[in-house]
């Protein structure tokens, strides 16, 4: 490998710009070496103002030329069934966004192909990266090994539609249309969900797929989707521990705000995490850690504000795949987990489908 990290990306649409290719430009380690984009006239901007080498019409003649040592393949999760393992095969590392892809059977195929081809398979789950986020998890780790807070007793996350953007500014399109591909089809949902179902299953994996995942991440244990009301503004979960867990999906209208909290629950403590709208730049989390009076050495309650950097989690996911990548050390977004939140997306699914019977 050269001693920079030699990128090639596929995809330059909206989040392809601006929340990858625009962050990775900023990375000294790295180098912006190939595009694979097939609208030629948008591509070529694109290229242009990031630095890009080179730029192909398609990801295959990219991977056959281009002297790259990764790919970050950003398109629409239904086609990555199709593209992933193409990339894979040619033994290159890969960062997507999330979802992994629509189904866990097939999600399983490509993260055993990955480890087959002894490369890093990097999942989108770019909340992990939030300096907020890691710190929370880190005072999890720490209070559930010490016991110096009790046991944990309940998690929430409340997590309503709102503003995602936050007026970023527009990509680069300068109108070309993209080209069809023959033989081109996005992946379907699991054939034993219904039409209605197969749609309800896509807008979950698409939105609230990022707080299943972070859920695990923040508590570090597995957890079972038990209940999922017939209106499908709450999901509950319990953990491999037996802790209750909750995801709110009611929205209340702030639709120009992003309120996305999560509050872990100890015996004698409490984590109340807040993270950012996704493109809210120079932003991390906010956390307040609350320690109460008669768990471990300390007799007088705590309220912990940390002072944290304000670093954007997709920029710190960029450079989290590159250091991976020169380093040889794991992801913390590995396709792995990834599978995981594709199999409760089904049990989400599953339970609707109880509870509607119930009814």
């Amino acid at each position: 490998m050269s001693e920079k990290v030699r990128i090639g990306f596929v995809g330059a649409g909206f989040m392809g710009q601006l929340a990858h290719i625009s962050n990775y430009a900023t990375i000294e380690d790295c180098e912006l070496v190939a595009l694979a984009e097939g609208r030629r006239h948008t591509a070529e901007a694109v290229a242009r103002r990031y630095g890009i080498q080179e730029v192909y019409s398609a990801h295959t003649e990219m991977l056959q030329t281009a002297d790259i040592d990764a790919v970050v393949a950003i398109m629409q999760f239904n086609l990555y069934h199709a593209l992933i393992p193409e990339i894979l095969e040619f033994g290159k590392p890969v960062a997507t966004e999330k979802p992994m892809c629509v189904r866990a059977e097939t999600a399983k195929k490509m993260a055993a192909l990955a480890e087959e081809k002894g490369v890093i398979y990097q999942v989108g789950y770019m909340k992990r990266h939030d300096p907020a986020a890691k710190l929370a998890r880190q005072t999890i780790q720490k209070w559930k090994a010490s016991g110096e807070c009790g046991k944990m007793t309940y998690v929430r996350i409340t997590m309503p539609s709102g503003d995602w953007t936050y007026e970023v500014e527009s990509p680069i399109n300068l109108g070309d249309p993209a080209p069809t591909y023959e033989g081109q089809t996005g992946e379907s949902p699991p054939g034993w969900m219904s039409e209605a179902m197969g749609n309800a299953y896509i807008g979950f994996i698409n939105f609230y797929i990022h707080q299943v995942n972070l859920l695990r991440y923040l508590i570090d244990e597995d957890y079972e989707v038990t209940y999922v009301d017939p209106q499908l503004r709450v999901l509950v979960a319990i953990s491999e521990s037996g802790v209750p867990c909750t995801l709110e999906m009611a929205s209340y209208g702030l639709r120009h705000r992003w309120e996305e909290f999560y509050k872990i629950c100890f015996e004698g403590g409490k984590i109340d995490l807040q993270i950012p709208s996704p493109m809210a730049r120079q932003r991390a989390g906010d956390l307040v850690i609350y320690k109460s009076s008669g768990f471990g050495d300390d007799d007088e309650p705590q309220t912990i504000r940390p002072m944290l950097p304000q670093r954007w989690a997709f920029r710190e996911q960029a450079r989290h795949f590159v250091e991976c990548i020169s380093e040889g050390k794991p992801t913390i977004a590995p396709a792995a987990e990834a599978i995981k939140d594709l199999e409760v997306s089904e049990q989400y699914i599953r339970c609707i489908l109880a509870s509607r019977r119930e009814e």
